[in-house]
Parts: structure tokens; C-alpha cells; sequence
């Protein structure tokens, strides 16, 4: 565990991703041969580092639709990254569904979403995100934070639905931390931010796979959006196993343009809102704290296919790391997979509360989803036996869900200021 308190530094940089010759798209089953043929939209790599008191941390967001688990290795290999003097970072993918693939060794993974392994791609996923480190520690910056959310008005057309249980819950909320060069917070006239980090939970699949057109799809909107005013922009898919972008309900596939920047441009306002509404800490000291830890997953299930359902079980991990970053009040949990709403909401309240028998000093939690590893979807035991869509592609058992959620706080907890409280035994 790493902590720290004092002065606050933040860096942030946006480099391209856009693939430099024609690739498999990475994303939708049975598109995984098809090549992109054209730039829709840009995609990038970008950066968050922030530094106290000679501690510094670093985040990458990127425009895949997963992060495979090599890629920290090929990423800390590089120059670039090395110069960054990170003590320790983290890298996610927003999960859009139409960027490049051919990223991912498992032959599974190339049959069924992201194509044939290229090295060259992953070493250009690789050079990019130490390219995106390496400036935004050249940007660092005398910073205060704040962090906050907003969601959508009721009666307002819903920006989500469940997909794997039509009609259930989602979660709507926009979660927003900012920051801001010391008395440049305010209101929009009075400064912009230096970097956001933005986090909502639905899948990025509004673009449809027949188009083959490389684009950041929704998230792509909502950064292009925030960053007009010179900023950088991070978007953190939360836990959205079980939550699509859109409206399902009279919704057509042959609208998708319009809808996909009608939900971006949606999402950055409620962005602009909550942190129209959040205050930094008065205190000119902040906390920057990081856990990591490892989980041991149940045994491995073999997909309900004929013949290889069980050789493609076995190219799941057996154990995963999960990590935690603190900034200020705020914790962000990063996790290897894709979570399930319900279950994604339950951990960070617990988070945030200290659990049963400690008590903590967070006032938010958030999770990020696929970040450095990949484990496949993880449900609470309820969802799970719910059934519906993406449940073919767990193989833990409906286990898994618990474990997480008790391996997850273990892990939060050091970075929580969680103190021995009088309940519990």
C-alpha cells in the first residue's frame, strides 16, 4: 500500500490510437476477420498523472474494448514509460466496440471478437499509452480536486437500458472528478478544468458492427465535447456488464448516429452539472493513497459450446489483480472484468461505509471496469441465476460474485482511512 498526504500535482495528455494501417476490428462476435474501413471518429490514448508528495500515479484510459494481459509488460518496457517516474499506474479501456483488435493472444479472444494477434498493433497500443504517461507527467501542475455526480431529470428519455434483463435496473448516474489549478475552480467562466475523469456505466455499442467504421462511439462524443474547452477528458466505463447505451424500447439500429451523439453530448452536460455542484476540499492538503491486491477465482466452467467449450474456459485466468487509487474523498476500485450493476453498486457502497466492523473516510467509490486484465462478466449470485444475456460467457460460477465482493473491500480498505470501529466482533 502506498499513501501519502500534502500538495496536490495533476498532469493529463491525449494522444492518437487511431491505427496506422487497416486492422481487425476488435469488439463484436463474428466481425472479428472483418477490417476496419474507415475513421468514423478519432480514437485516443489518454493520461491522467498525479503526484503528492513525491508519490506519483498514473492512469490510462483507452479507446479498446478490452485491455489483454500483456500489456503492462509491454507498456513498462518503454522508454517513454519509464521516464514518466510512475510508482505505480493502471490502464482501462472505455470498451468501445469498434476500434481496432488483433491486440490479444488467446485464440479465443482472436475467434471471437478481436481478431488475428498483430505485434505490431499491441507495441503501437504500447508506445501510445507511455507516449500519453510520459507528457502528462511533463504537464504536472499545482492542482485541488473535486468530485461529484448528477443523472438524468426523471421523465427524461433513459440514456440506458438492461440487457440482460429487460426492464431491471441501471444505474444512471455521470460521476465526475475534476481538477483545477488552485483558485481557477468556479463556475465555467471562472476556469477550466485541467483534467476530468468521467465514469458511466453502460456499453459502447451503439455503432453498428456492419458499418466497419473505427470510432470511440459514445465516449468519444463526451470527451470531444468537455475537451472543446482545451482540458483533457479520461472516460472510465463503470459496471456495465449488464447495462447497453440507447433507448431499447422503438429504437432503430438505421438511427444510430444520431442517438450515439444525442447520448455523448447528454452525458457531458450531466458532466458539466455535476461538477457545477462539487466543491474541492477546503484543506490545501489532499490524500493520494494506492492498494492493489490479488484474487484467487473459482474453478473454471466450460462455455456451453460443443466440442471446445472447455479449452476455452481454461484461457480465462485463474487469478486476477485488482487495484485502487484515492484521490482526495474519492476511491476508484479497477477492475479486471466486467461487473454487474448490482453488484458493482453494492461494493462501492461498502466501500464507502468501511463495511460492518470499520469506518471510513471516503465520501464516493467508483468502479472501473476492465482495467489491466480481462476475466470475462461477473454477476451477483441473483443476476446470475436470472440468466440472460452475456451469461455464456462467465465460467466461475455464481460464486464468483461473492468472492469479489469480499476480495474488493479487502483490498479498498487500506486506502479508505478506515479506522477499528466499536461494532463488530
Amino acid at each position: 500500500m502506498l499513501r501519502t498526504e500534502g500538495h496536490l500535482r495533476v498532469g493529463a495528455a491525449r494522444v492518437s490510437l487511431d491505427p496506422p494501417y487497416s486492422v481487425p476490428m476488435g469488439g463484436y462476435f463474428g466481425g472479428s476477420e472483418l477490417l476496419l474501413r474507415r475513421q468514423r471518429d478519432s480514437l485516443c490514448a489518454r493520461a491522467a498523472v498525479f503526484e503528492v508528495g513525491g508519490l506519483r500515479i498514473g492512469v490510462v484510459a483507452l479507446d479498446l474494448v478490452l485491455i489483454p494481459p500483456e500489456l503492462r509488460a509491454d507498456v513498462e518496457s518503454r522508454p517513454e514509460f519509464q521516464a514518466a517516474g510512475l510508482d505505480a499506474w493502471t490502464v482501462a479501456a472505455t470498451h468501445c466496440h469498434t476500434a481496432p483488435g488483433a491486440f490479444a493472444t488467446a485464440w479465443p479472444a482472436q475467434r471471437f471478437g478481436i481478431g488475428s494477434f498483430d505485434p505490431l498493433v499491441r507495441r503501437f497500443i504500447a508506445e501510445r499509452s507511455a507516449e500519453a504517461l510520459s507528457q502528462a507527467a511533463r504537464t504536472l501542475t499545482a492542482a485541488a480536486v473535486a468530485a461529484s455526480e448528477a443523472s438524468p431529470a426523471p421523465g427524461e428519455p433513459p440514456l440506458s437500458y438492461n440487457r440482460k434483463v429487460l426492464g431491471a435496473a441501471v444505474d444512471p448516474s455521470v460521476r465526475v472528478l475534476g481538477a483545477w489549478e488552485p483558485g481557477g475552480f468556479g463556475p465555467p467562466a471562472a476556469g477550466r478544468p485541467l483534467v476530468r475523469l468521467v465514469s458511466h456505466a453502460a456499453h459502447p455499442t451503439i455503432i453498428p458492427a456492419r458499418l466497419r467504421s473505427a470510432s470511440s462511439d459514445f465516449p468519444g462524443v463526451l470527451c470531444r465535447d468537455l475537451d472543446a474547452d482545451g482540458s483533457v477528458t479520461l472516460f472510465l466505463n463503470g459496471a456495465s456488464g449488464d447495462i447497453a447505451a440507447g433507448m431499447h424500447r422503438g429504437e432503430q439500429r438505421d438511427f444510430w448516429e444520431r442517438r450515439m451523439e444525442r447520448a455523448g453530448r447528454k452525458l457531458a452536460a450531466l458532466a458539466r452539472e455535476a461538477l457545477g455542484t462539487a466543491r474541492p476540499q477546503a484543506r490545501e492538503s489532499a490524500v493520494l493513497a494506492w492498494s492493489e491486491g490479488e484474487i484467487f477465482l473459482p474453478p473454471r466452467r466450460p462455455w456451453n459450446v460443443p466440442l471446445v467449450g472447455r479449452e476455452i474456459a481454461l484461457n480465462y485466468p485463474d487469478r486476477v489483480t485488482a487495484r485502487c487509487l484515492r484521490i482526495a474523498d474519492a476511491a476508484l476500485i479497477f477492475f479486471p472484468g466486467e461487473l454487474g450493476s448490482d453488484l458493482g453498486a453494492k461494493i462501492c457502497a461498502d466501500v464507502v461505509s468501511g463495511g460492518s466492523i470499520r469506518t471510513s473516510s471516503l465520501k464516493a467509490a467508483w468502479i472501473v471496469s476492465l482495467a489491466d486484465d480481462y476475466l470475462g462478466y461477473a454477476f451477483s449470485r441473483e443476476q446470475h441465476r436470472a440468466g440472460g444475456m452475456s451469461q455464456h460467457l462467465t465460467v466461475y460460477g455464481e460464486e464468483l460474485g461473492d468472492l469479489l465482493h469480499e476480495r474488493l473491500l479487502d483490498i479498498a480498505r487500506p486506502i479508505s482511512g478506515a479506522v477499528d470501529g466499536a461494532a463488530g466482533p
